[in-house]
């Protein structure tokens, strides 16, 4: 029992920071484009949520990747205890 709720709470976990990850990455990057618009009068709003989303996607990618490897790793220590 104990386990399999540790599981869940980890998988929650992950979700949550991968919410927050892509909304963060996206929401400063279009911020940051419409404080520019505002301020200089360029138009670089569509560029800076461009770069925002792919910034978003490289961070949660990397947070899957962690993922994984931690399962891995805790799956490899699991066959070797037994």
């Amino acid at each position: 029992m104990m386990k399999t709720t540790r599981k869940i709470l980890k998988m929650l976990s992950l979700i949550t920071q991968i919410g927050i990850t892509m909304l963060t990455s996206i929401f400063m990057c279009m911020f940051l484009g419409l404080f520019i618009d505002e301020k200089f009068s360029v138009n670089l709003f569509i560029p800076f949520l461009l770069l925002g989303i792919a910034g978003g996607f490289r961070g949660v990618s990397i947070l899957v990747r962690k993922a994984i490897q931690e399962g891995e790793e805790s799956e490899n220590d699991k066959k070797k205890a037994e």
